[in-house]
């Protein structure tokens, strides 16, 4: 699970796509949700390994690079800060997810584990506007990005509101609708459309 890079921090924004929070049945945001996963789940490679008993769900979202320390003023300002997309899994323990909320816990266990944020480590410079996951080769996720609740720009302004951006900074930026369950042996496929894709063997 090497990195391909030297990585931050890594966060993620829940509910950023309506369909997605209905599904869940959960209320949607007036800003940005935010919550972390450690930055050594990262997992650059083509297999996705998953526990026996575990009930692990993907969670496909395009992700961006921060490319320097410091705070932007503005939404101009904040989209200076990306230097590039790309796409990853937000693994997420549903169960384990579920019991904590009804416990009224944070949900960090649930969220971070080894291997939980899968990572296609080929960046571009420009985000293109749908993208996709495959489960042997059934659509199981399909985003657009117009789709988003809140854009780059301003999930990149409302995180610095809170804490300083830095080099290396990862932002995971919401799943749509479809989120489900992989098993051992599942063959799975992200991509953004018009773009080679990373193909990821569950095992």
């Amino acid at each position: 699970m090497s990195k391909p890079f030297k990585i931050e921090n890594i966060y993620c924004v829940g509910r950023n796509y309506a369909k997605h929070a209905k599904e869940l049945e959960n209320e949607l945001p007036t800003t940005p949700l935010f919550f972390q996963k450690s930055n050594s789940t990262v997992n650059t490679g083509n297999t996705i390994d998953i526990k026996k008993n575990q009930n692990i769900e993907h969670e496909l979202e395009v992700v961006i690079k921060i490319n320097k320390d410091g705070t932007p003023r503005n939404i101009k300002e904040a989209r200076s800060y990306i230097s590039g997309f790309t796409l990853g899994l937000d693994l997420t323990n549903r169960k384990l997810q579920a019991d904590l909320k009804k416990k009224g816990l944070p949900w960090f266990m649930a969220k971070s584990f080894r291997g939980a944020a899968v990572l296609n480590e080929s960046f571009i410079s420009n985000c293109p506007g749908e993208f996709y996951l495959t489960v042997n080769e059934k659509l199981k996720q399909e985003g657009k990005i117009k789709d988003m609740i809140f854009t780059f720009e301003e999930i990149v302004l409302s995180l610095s509101k809170s804490v300083d951006l830095k080099d290396g900074d990862l932002i995971f930026t919401g799943t749509p609708e479809g989120v489900g369950p992989l098993k051992s042996g599942d063959q799975v496929e992200i991509g953004f459309t018009n773009h080679p894709p990373k193909k990821l063997v569950v095992i």
